[in-house]
């Protein structure tokens, strides 16, 4: 009998112990701040798809073609299933972009801006307002010029 109490209060020692263990140590606090969101997986795509193409806009003056103006874009996306809506709309997209290219670099007001930062910064904006328009707000985080090249 008296074996069997001392073999009681050790289980119940052993026990208590790993009880507050768990209880102190690797319970989760209640009050504790929930965790942060995971980071967004960032994706892209580029316009024209293969590396050794380039987007061509061609500036007309006068009825004689004045200087041709070669693009990469690069379209950014913050979620998997993002990217794969633009892909499938891929072809409109371009078109929309080949519009909007034609007539803004016709405009005097990008052929004055000297600052090609200046210029590439509004061309993305309004490339932006094209796949917003195309694709729905929010489905490009963000267009960028990856190449701007002028020739005569």
């Amino acid at each position: 009998m008296k074996k069997l109490l001392i073999i009681l209060i050790v289980v119940l020692l052993l026990g208590g112990g790993g009880f507050a263990a768990w209880w102190f140590y690797l319970r989760a606090d209640p009050n504790a701040p929930p965790p942060p969101p995971p980071p967004p997986q960032y994706s892209q795509l580029t316009i024209p798809e293969r590396a050794e193409d380039a987007l061509v806009i061609n500036i007309v003056k006068n009825g004689k073609i004045e200087k041709h103006t070669f693009f990469r874009f690069t379209l950014i996306f913050d979620a998997p299933d993002k990217r794969e809506k633009a892909s499938k709309l891929m072809p409109a997209l371009i078109n929309d972009f080949n519009q909007e290219l034609h007539g803004l670099m016709a405009r005097k007001l990008v052929q004055e801006i000297q600052n090609n930062s200046e210029r590439i910064n509004l061309i993305e904006q309004q490339l932006q307002k094209v796949c917003d328009r195309r694709l729905g707000p929010g489905i490009v985080s963000e267009v960028s010029v990856s190449n701007m090249e002028d020739a005569e």
